[in-house]
């Protein structure tokens, strides 16, 4: 009996997790899967201001922030304010902070807690990521509810003259999801370069317009980078997953 009753205390527990709501500074949410992407590496170009709202009536919020990756960065230089504590810089797969703070049934965080990234990155021509988990704890800081939002924090030094995207510069991938080979139809010759998440060129290829296969058998499994080029300036990258 005393076993039941614990059980549907748990469950009631579970029901009454706090809800966690995540916005920008001007009350634009911010959803799963959002990119925010940046062109300079100073204040206040690069500053992406988060409030974390506690919209239950009743239960106290904890929130920390995960994060989740890193690409083409050691993660230094990049300021990460979260619960009025300052981070110079992060590691992927690290949690922060230890101590975070509470916010009560209906309220918020303040308006310090923000990222500003002015790491280049290891090459200094590919953006840099951050992808970054906002999720509730309870006291012992274990995670708590459903409702996290996992985000993308995106410099991009392309930006700052022009912005283009692998569509308007007529290049059409078959599939980000790859085995040995990369295929894929352009409307003219480009320059292809793979790089690996630690910004290391892995492959370099001149193609002409129509289709093409880029024998990438070479490479392990795992995440890249792929940018293209034109000889009129024009650059965009997507990732690659290499099975």
């Amino acid at each position: 009996m005393k076993n039941i009753f614990t059980t549907v205390l748990c469950l009631i527990a579970t029901c009454a997790f706090s809800q966690l709501s995540l916005k920008q500074l001007d009350g634009t949410p911010i959803n799963n899967g959002d990119v925010f992407s940046f062109s300079q590496l100073t204040e206040p170009g690069n500053y992406l201001g988060l409030k974390v709202y506690n919209t239950s009536e009743e239960n106290d919020l904890i929130f920390r922030a995960q994060i989740m990756s890193i690409t083409n960065s050691d993660g230094t230089n990049l300021q990460l304010c979260v619960s009025n504590f300052c981070l110079p810089a992060i590691t992927a797969g690290n949690s922060y902070p230890s101590l975070p703070d509470v916010i009560p049934p209906g309220g918020q965080n303040s308006n310090f807690d923000h990222m500003q990234n002015s790491n280049p990155g290891i090459d200094p021509n590919l953006p840099v990521e951050y992808v970054i988990r906002i999720f509730q704890v309870n006291e012992n800081n274990v995670e708590i509810g459903n409702d996290s939002v996992t985000f993308t924090y995106r410099y991009n030094p392309n930006l700052a003259n022009a912005s283009f995207d692998l569509n308007n510069m007529g290049i059409a991938i078959k599939s980000n999801v790859i085995g040995d080979q990369m295929e894929f139809q352009t409307a003219n010759n480009v320059q292809l370069r793979l790089f690996d998440l630690n910004g290391k060129s892995t492959g370099d290829f001149a193609l002409v317009s129509g289709s093409n296969s880029v024998d990438v058998s070479g490479l392990s499994a795992g995440i890249y980078v792929a940018t293209f080029s034109t000889t009129d300036g024009k650059q965009a990258s997507t990732k690659i997953i290499k099975k």
